[in-house]
């Protein structure tokens, strides 16, 4: 299977959190490395993440199957569905669906993003940022990891201008700007975004990627 851009951006991420970890002094240690074996982790701490899913795509492949009728042994990758006889092709087919609206539809790749929300990327990015800077910079205030990452995400956006005003990619600005200027929020907002970034971290290490990273 072939991967298009937009396909391989949540392994991407997912990749830069467990670098992060693995060459992190808090994370290092907490990471699962019997669940990423497959992934060559000596790899993943130095390899550019393009050179480093190259050879590992396959891990993130759907099995491929096909519909049959079960011969009446359930496999790991399929569902046994008994059928009363005296259904009728449309009752059948009227409720299957509702039957199995949350049994289907399922990745067979042993490792998946999960996630309860639709993924938008740019925010882990951003997460992950914060948390490095303020771990690079002990010295830095909140305020001013906020201004760092502010920065970093105009000077990325500078670098897709073209295809944001084509209306191929959104715009994207750290929240704080440009109406609020606060920066009592900023360092809330900063705050909150390396607490989620060390939630997405731990995750990561147990082989969750993003799972739950909320406030709560």
């Amino acid at each position: 299977m072939s991967f298009t851009f937009g396909e391989k951006q949540p392994y991407r991420i997912w990749y830069q959190y467990l670098q992060t970890c693995l060459n992190d002094k808090d994370f290092k240690n907490k990471v699962n490395k019997n669940f990423y074996k497959d992934w060559h982790l000596n790899l993943v701490k130095t390899q550019k993440f393009d050179t480093w899913f190259n050879k590992h795509q396959h891990l993130f492949t759907d099995i491929n199957t096909s519909m049959k009728i079960s011969s009446g042994t359930k496999s790991n990758n399929s569902i046994l569905v008994e059928i009363p006889i005296n259904y009728s092709v449309t009752k059948v087919q009227r409720e299957i669906g509702k039957l199995l609206s949350n049994k289907l539809n399922q990745p067979l790749s042993k490792f998946r993003i999960t996630s309860n929300r639709p993924l938008i990327l740019p925010p882990f990015d951003y997460f992950l940022y914060a948390y490095k800077t303020k771990r690079d910079n002990s010295d830095l205030t909140l305020e001013e990891v906020w201004k760092k990452v502010d920065e970093h995400i105009r000077q990325r956006q500078a670098k897709v201008k073209k295809q944001v005003s084509k209306g191929k990619l959104r715009s994207r600005f750290l929240m704080g700007t440009p109406l609020d200027k606060t920066a009592r929020n900023k360092a809330i907002i900063i705050s909150r975004n390396i607490n989620k970034a060390k939630k997405i971290m731990t995750n990561v290490c147990k082989g969750v990627f993003p799972g739950n990273y909320s406030d709560n």
